[in-house]
């Protein structure tokens, strides 16, 4: 890839002095498959569908059309010859690399074509990376090329006709993002005969037009020049630096230039990146020098080098993190004269369970020490130029003063990349481990490129697996307990863990949406869904709930599901986010309970729930749900419904002292045909917790169904589905249709969350409330949360509607008047959008329902009279699909929002276990015994009986190793008790009991002797396998209390 951007720098180089010549247009003309238009003047082509959607103006395209006047449009045809100035309406959005008057019957042909060849796709790929660094990722899928070639103008006499222009139009997109070349070979003239121009110059008149236009009469761009004698000098300017040679983002409601500029601002791309580091970052923004110096500082780390890729980009490669979130990355580029410059950009440092993975573990349950194979993703940035890898084991270890060291080895050298997988030979040499694929070459002064697996730890013996548990319980016995009794309880079933979306996130590991990880689960093998608290508990603590294939709560102690955690996977002080929670939270259970399941001499796994109290719903209060669907209808956090399909923008819900707000826009609805009806659907909202928060907004995009923005930049979910921000958390949720998303995004410290389900035409919107202190606190669409619903219709002026108050008057007497104003918006705009564009004060809209309902209308809705409402008043039956489902969805969520009856959570039993589908009222639970202990006591099945709350019987019983029955025995006038069994009876004479009591001395000894010989043994061949793989030591960085040491181990 570098040595091609190399090589097109060159040819970029010679361009900048000669301008550009026909060998450097894209490929035109009948032996290259192009269609010639017919000479004629002022025409067009037919309709030319295309075989990808086309993203222009923020609008997805399926056809287009060429003009023989130098345009390419997509509404309509462009007959004009005397070019209108931008912004134009009436739907006439183009493409215009030179509008003017063209007539090929005086002159020249133009061609057009679209193409998918690999190699015009590559070249494609190389000018769009090279020209927005911010894109790096990106790949041509689809391309057209447009070439006018050596077209004259009309009315140009016979001098005037030999003066003749050469440009080119390239669109390139990859079905998201989309992009165009202007390229000019040579202008000679600018203007027709009959737009006032000179027949034998082409100049004068009203000259060329070179730019876009959205079709809206608000939206639109041109080049400096347009419109002007200048006009025609076109092919010696540049927005690349490259005369003759124009690149433009255009699928935005703006035109981007491509390019590089001299403000202090930087694109880093990609944005976000893993905490382990090794990413491969372009970073663009300001122009280099050929013989600049650039280094970088990611946040307060050491500077390290960057290369120069271009003018417009360098490269730059990450460093190791311990903490995630937002930090400031300084760039100094340094010319030959030693002049500095500074530029600042913002990079995101993902969480390691966040993060999407580039290697893969094959048979990943199965990894036991010994040789394994893994994958990884060949089109991988880091590895573009590397013919080999190598491949480093990074191994974890936790010292004395519970800080976790990183040390690395080197498993595998000189792989072939292309191959994509390789056989690793993994040791037991640390409880934690990471695998990184990097190139064979690294450059020694910057950081260690590569890519990353998932964290993992190998499967032991029971043996192994005991001794390491009880050094984790004795170092136990050292730390503080846990606060379980002032912990978040878990929600008792899935349906309400899937509610609570304010208290709790889905586990990164173990969540029913990693429907294509093949990994999901692992380290809960019984579990389908988990949750963790979407904050850290007291003193930092983390609260895991997991639920099995009935949708219910797990009991840890009966089967592998989730518990309390001393540390939250997301970090906190002294901590390193998910790394710290793995090693003393997860690993432990793995060793203390996992790999105890074939070792019946101790029963370890009890002792380790003494330290980790099992999931419990005792006491858990469900939070409150709301809803916004379809042509608006609303059902309030008090359970108050009804109909407001207003347009306009308006408070959606805000706290009365204004620290938390929310505003909903509704748009009137428009049919596939572009027809407007009386009917309006929600297409953005936007939330801000003002006291910790920035601003996060969600809106309908037709080209990405939709878009979440977080302080108006837009959210990228190709690193990771999940992004955590000071004060807000948001998620994105992998769905099987292409056409929809569903969005989460949590307001942590106020505990606020919205759950919302786009399409191409609504935010179906469940807001949910789980602080319970916030009763009565609030105002706007959603009612006040004081859990009376009759009074939730309450103006700004504290007035209160009966709920039985008719649509219309809702409408005008309390929707209305929640319109925010200009000054109090937390919307942004796109190009050519302001607040009055989305306010339509004298909307009114259809408010009952027709006496006759339609029997397609009765079919698809049943009873359901919003599905009804919505399919008539928009004449969707899709649209009226939605609101039915979304209301199916919103029913569960209210009765997931009751309370439910559940019992005291079963004791902890040594020997033994209770064992309960779960905790619910009218349960049954029955204790079970472990190996080689028996039931003592009472009854061995108790009920739950919760009118008290509490189990019967269950103190009364417990499991204990079987009695054993014993006799008197006499040696020398002493009379002593042993045990023995029933099937055996010590025959005791004087004579003989002296040598008895010998040769149970001497086998007592014996046995003790060889009991502490192999403890001894053990721990010294314990500690020398650790031992057996260790180097010196080389520090590489330090930070908050976790130091990170690279190794080097012999070649394998």
């Amino acid at each position: 890839m570098q040595g091609y951007v190399l090589a097109l720098y060159f040819v970029f180089y010679l361009v900048i002095v000669l301008g550009l010549k026909l060998d450097d247009f894209y490929p035109y003309g009948s032996q290259n498959g192009d269609t010639a238009m017919p000479k004629n003047d002022d025409g067009s082509s037919p309709d030319i569908p295309i075989s990808s959607l086309f993203p222009f103006f923020n609008h997805q395209h399926s056809k287009l059309t060429v003009n023989t006047n130098g345009v390419i449009s997509f509404l309509q045809t462009v007959s004009t010859y005397t070019p209108d100035p931008f912004p134009l309406a009436n739907d006439a959005r183009m493409i215009a690399p030179f509008w003017a008057d063209i007539d090929t019957t005086r002159g020249g042909t133009v061609w057009y074509r679209e193409t998918t060849d690999k190699q015009l796709l590559d070249r494609a790929t190389d000018e769009v990376r090279a020209y927005f660094p911010k894109f790096m990722k990106f790949r041509a899928s689809w391309i057209f090329i447009a070439t006018w070639d050596h077209v004259a103008f009309y009315g140009c006499s016979e001098d005037g006709c030999s003066k003749t222009n050469t440009f080119q139009a390239v669109l390139i997109t990859n079905g998201q993002h989309s992009f165009t070349i202007y390229n000019y070979e040579e202008i000679q003239w600018t203007t027709g005969k009959a737009s006032g121009g000179d027949a034998t110059t082409g100049l004068g008149g009203t000259p060329a037009q070179v730019g876009f236009n959205a079709g809206d009469g608000i939206v639109f761009y041109t080049v400096s020049a347009s419109r002007t004698n200048d006009i025609v000098n076109v092919d010696e300017y540049s927005n690349v630096n490259i005369p003759g040679k124009f690149v433009f983002r255009i699928d935005a409601s703006d035109i981007s230039d491509g390019g590089c500029n001299t403000k202090g601002n930087l694109t880093i791309s990609p944005r976000y990146g893993p905490m382990l580091g090794g990413q491969y970052l372009v970073i663009g923004g300001p122009c280099i020098d050929n013989k600049a110096e650039i280094k970088v500082t990611f946040s307060e780390l050491p500077k390290q080098k960057c290369y120069r890729i271009s003018e417009f980009s360098m490269s730059c490669v990450t460093p190791m993190f311990n903490y995630t979130g937002d930090i400031t990355v300084t760039v100094e580029i340094e010319n030959n004269q030693e002049e500095k410059r500074v530029f600042r950009g913002i990079y995101t440092i993902l969480n390691t369970a966040d993060s999407k993975r580039k290697v893969y573990r094959q048979r990943s349950q199965e990894w036991y020490p010994g040789r394994h194979q893994i994958k990884w993703d060949t089109d991988a940035t880091e590895l573009q130029e590397a013919d080999t890898v190598d491949i480093h084991l990074f191994s974890l270890m936790g010292d004395a003063n519970r800080r976790l060291i990183w040390k690395k080895y080197i498993i595998n050298t000189g792989q072939q990349t292309s191959l994509g997988s390789a056989d690793v030979h993994v040791q037991e040499i640390g409880s934690v481990m990471a695998i990184r694929v990097t190139p064979s070459t690294n450059r020694s002064d910057e950081s260690e490129i590569g890519i990353w697996s998932d964290i993992f730890s190998l499967a032991t013996t029971p043996d192994t697996a005991f001794f390491l548990c009880d050094d984790w319980l004795n170092a136990e016995l050292k730390m503080p307990s846990l606060p379980f009794k002032d912990v978040q309880p878990c929600p008792c079933t899935v349906d309400q863990a899937l509610l609570d979306i304010v208290r709790f996130q889905p586990d990164p590991d173990c969540n029913m949406f990693n429907k294509n990880s093949s990994e999901t689960c692992f380290y809960r093998r019984n579990a389908t869904h988990c949750i963790r608290l979407t904050r850290a508990g007291p003193d930092g603590i983390d609260n895991l709930c997991c639920y099995d294939v009935q949708n219910k709560l797990i009991d840890s102690r009966q089967a592998e599901g989730g518990f309390l955690q001393r540390y939250h996977y997301l970090g906190g002080e002294g901590t390193i986010p998910y790394l710290t929670n793995f090693y003393y939270d997860v690993l432990p259970y793995l060793h203390c309970c996992r790999y105890q399941k074939d070792r019946i001499q101790d029963d370890i796994c009890s002792k380790f729930f003494q330290y980790r109290q099992p999931s419990s719903c005792l006491n858990y209060d469900p939070p409150r749900p709301a809803r916004t669907s379809g042509d608006p209808h609303i059902s309030t956090l008090d359970g108050y419904s009804y109909t407001f399909n207003g347009v306009g923008e308006f408070v959606y819900l805000k706290t009365i002292d204004e620290t938390f707000q929310s505003h909903i826009r509704f748009e009137q609805f428009q049919k596939d045909t572009g027809a407007l009806v009386d009917a309006s659907v929600c297409t953005a909202f936007a939330s801000q917790h003002f006291n910790s928060s920035g601003i996060i907004e969600v809106r309908l995009n037709s080209i990405r169904t939709a878009d979440v923005l977080i302080n108006g930049e837009v959210l990228d979910f190709d690193e990771s589905n999940s992004y955590q921000f000071p004060g807000v958390s948001v998620m994105q949720i992998t769905t099987n249709q292409p056409s929809k998303r569903e969005i989460i995004v949590s307001f942590t410290e106020i505990g606020i969350a919205f759950k919302i389900e786009a399409s191409l035409t609504v935010l179906n919107i469940l807001p949910v409330v789980g602080n319970k202190s916030l009763a009565g606190q609030f105002r706007g669409l959603l009612g006040d949360f004081d859990a009376i619903p009759d009074n939730d219709l309450r103006t700004p002026s504290e007035e209160i509607l009966l709920p039985n108050s008719t649509a219309e008057k809702i409408y005008y007497e309390f929707g209305v008047l929640w319109r925010i104003n200009e000054r109090e918006t937390l919307f942004t705009y796109e190009a050519g959008k302001t607040y009055k564009d989305y306010q339509i004060l004298s909307f009114r809209p259809e408010f009952l329902l027709p006496s006759n309902i339609p029997p397609e209308v009765e079919q698809l809705c049943g009873k359901d009279l919003e599905c009804m409402f919505d399919f008539i008043q928009t004449g969707s039956a899709e649209f009226a699909t939605e609101t039915l489902q979304f209301s199916m969805i919103y029913n569960t969520s209210v009765e997931a929002s009751y309370e439910i009856k559940v019992c005291e959570d079963l004791p902890t039993v040594e020997g033994g276990v209770w064992i309960a589908a779960d905790t619910l009222e009218g349960s049954n639970a029955t204790l079970q015994c472990s190996h080689g202990y028996e039931k003592i006591g009472g009854s061995t099945n108790i009920y739950c009986s919760c009118s008290n709350g509490s189990w019967s019987d269950s103190d009364n019983v417990r499991c204990a190793f079987p009695a054993k029955e014993t006799t008197n025995i006499t040696y020398n006038n002493e009379t002593t008790t042993i045990a023995v069994h029933e099937t055996s009876k010590i025959q005791s004479e004087e004579s003989s009991g002296n040598r008895d009591v010998i040769i149970i001395c001497i086998v007592v000894l014996v046995l003790v002797v060889m009991v502490i010989i192999g403890v001894v043994l053990f721990r010294f061949l314990k500690i020398r396998k650790r031992k057996r793989y260790q180097l010196p030591v080389v520090k590489s960085s330090f930070r908050s209390g976790c130091t990170i040491y690279d190794y080097t181990a012999n070649k394998r």
